[in-house]
């Protein structure tokens, strides 16, 4: 049996999901939610009641705005409308997270385990831009980009599924990302690997290998080294907005006259503009950045 036969075998049941340890886990992720993201979610009368496949815009370096998206979704629909999120593989490798993930409904970012979820009656979160997307510097936080990245249109019309975009606002403050890191990725091998694109750079790394650096010379900043490389992985307590814009049914749209890569464009321009207006919008009037 091949490894992808085993993802499938693994991730496909619901079984994995665990809403005891949902509910053991609800208290923490309230506590984000409320005090330290300050959440601020909208638009669920924009969700159709048949299974959706939900696409947003990726942001930050651990992306804490996948958990508060799951917590709200958890708290509108408690387990009468069971939800997944695709999850880079990655994410998947590490024991810990490996073992967290799939409990509140993570599961590997591969076509046949979407659908099949889809096909299940589960709702779908999925990240087309993916830690491309999630890793741009802190000057791009404003802006959608998929990279014409076009499975999940594919996706949808396979599993006759509306695609409802999900925006969301001010997670990319939760870490100051200066460079994508792209090529130390490549030079590592990571991005060939991992499908890893890039190693964030960011003001707390610097900091962490300028106390390593200076280490060679005094003894000092070694003993800083650990709390900055620990500081790395820490989020600002930034602001977070979540929007369910109105739900694109990619049958409606489909134009007979147009050819089929013609409408995945089509499709595919009206979902990102959808959340680029609405990013757009939401940054016009958050007044600060972090304090939202």
């Amino acid at each position: 049996m091949g490894s992808a036969a085993l993802d499938l075998e693994l991730f496909r049941t619901p079984n994995k999901v665990d809403p005891e340890f949902a509910r053991v886990l609800f208290p923490f992720l309230e506590g984000l939610y409320q005090h330290y993201f300050r959440c601020d979610v909208s638009g669920f009368e924009n969700l159709p009641s048949d299974p959706v496949l939900l696409v947003g815009n990726h942001n930050g370096l651990i992306t804490f705005e996948v958990l508060m998206l799951f917590h709200a979704w958890w708290k509108h629909f408690g387990t009468s409308r069971p939800a997944f999120g695709l999850t880079h593989k990655i994410a998947l490798r590490h024991p810990l997270s490996s073992w967290l993930l799939p409990r509140i409904g993570a599961i590997p970012a591969d076509p046949d385990l979407a659908y099949d979820a889809l096909s299940r009656g589960y709702s779908l979160l999925a990240y087309p831009g993916g830690l491309k997307e999630s890793f741009r510097p802190y000057r791009e936080r404003k802006k959608v980009d998929f990279f014409q990245r076009k499975g999940f249109i594919r996706l949808a019309l396979k599993a006759k599924v509306p695609i409802v975009p999900v925006a969301s606002i001010g997670a990319h403050e939760t870490y100051i990302i200066l460079h994508r890191g792209e090529e130390l990725a490549e030079r590592l091998g990571l991005k060939e690997k991992l499908k890893l694109h890039g190693i964030p750079v960011t003001f707390r790394s610097l900091f962490f290998l300028w106390c390593v650096a200076s280490g060679l010379f005094t003894f000092f900043p070694l003993l800083l080294a650990p709390a900055a490389f620990a500081s790395i992985f820490v989020p600002l307590p930034a602001k977070m907005s979540f929007r369910f814009l109105p739900a694109i049914d990619t049958a409606e749209v489909w134009n007979s006259h147009l050819s089929e890569d013609e409408n995945i464009q089509a499709i595919y321009d009206r979902v990102v503009g959808s959340l680029q207006t609405a990013l757009t919008n939401e940054y016009r009037n958050r007044l600060l950045p972090i304090v939202g």
